[in-house]
Parts: structure tokens; C-alpha cells; sequence
């Protein structure tokens, strides 16, 4: 996290908010990290076949290096909404497999000492594996 002064008030830039007269940011290497932690948590869950990359993800993708599809992380300042896109087995209960890992990943954010937002699981299909 890097600190830098506001001036004489102004708005702080999404991503950052202000304490006092400083402002806070969640440095790109955190997000980057927790996005990778985020996909493999999600991918060793027994109830999720894949993670499902969307049009949204890969315009995120272009802006950034690396990091699962089907993965979408946002930071305000400390606060961190998780978005992920997945397919779910068919043998697994979808709505089990959502309410599970949402709670797991709330306990990864709060884990990196980050506030959870927004923690949304889509899924995207039910699939039979193969």
C-alpha cells in the first residue's frame, strides 16, 4: 500500500480514498496477486469444471498481465469487489458450489487484510465432465 498527499481537498482517483490528508491505494501487485489466488481457489473447488472467460474479462485482460479468465477484480481504495464467471459440474449442486466459494472467497479478501465489496459468482454453465 503507498500513501500520497491530496491537495487542498480534491477528489482522490478511483482506487484510492483519503485518511486525514492521505491518500490510500491497493498497489496493482496486491490485486494481481489475489486475482491469482481468487482463480485457484475457485478452480480446486470439486464442484467447479472450469472458470469461463467473458467479453468483460478480456477487455480487463488487455489492461493487465496475466491473471485467470473468468476472474474480475476491482479495488476502491480497500474495498475489493471479486467478480467470477465459472461452470459448474453437473454432479455438484450449482447454487452449493456458489454459496460455498463466495464465503471462501470473502475469507481470502479479509484474509490480504482488504475490505470484500461486491463478491459475485456467476454461473455461466452446468456441465457434465467428460
Amino acid at each position: 500500500m503507498s500513501e500520497r498527499a491530496t491537495a487542498g481537498g480534491s477528489r482522490p482517483e478511483p482506487g484510492r480514498r483519503v485518511v486525514g490528508s492521505t491518500v490510500l491505494e491497493v498497489g496493482e501487485d496486491v490485486v494481481d496477486a489475489l486475482r491469482t489466488q481468487v482463480g485457484a481457489l475457485v478452480t480446486a473447488h470439486p464442484g467447479v469444471l472450469r472458470l469461463e472467460p467473458t467479453l468483460a474479462g478480456a477487455v480487463q485482460a488487455l489492461r493487465r498481465a496475466g491473471g485467470p479468465d473468468g476472474v474480475q477484480l476491482v479495488a476502491h481504495g480497500r474495498v475489493v469487489d471479486v467478480d467470477v464467471n465459472l461452470a459448474t459440474r453437473a454432479d455438484h449442486q450449482a447454487r452449493a458450489t456458489a454459496t460455498e466459494l463466495q464465503a471462501q472467497l470473502v475469507a481470502l479478501v479479509v484474509g490480504h487484510g482488504l475490505v470484500p465489496g461486491s463478491v459475485e459468482i456467476s454461473v455461466l454453465s452446468v456441465v457434465e465432465p467428460v
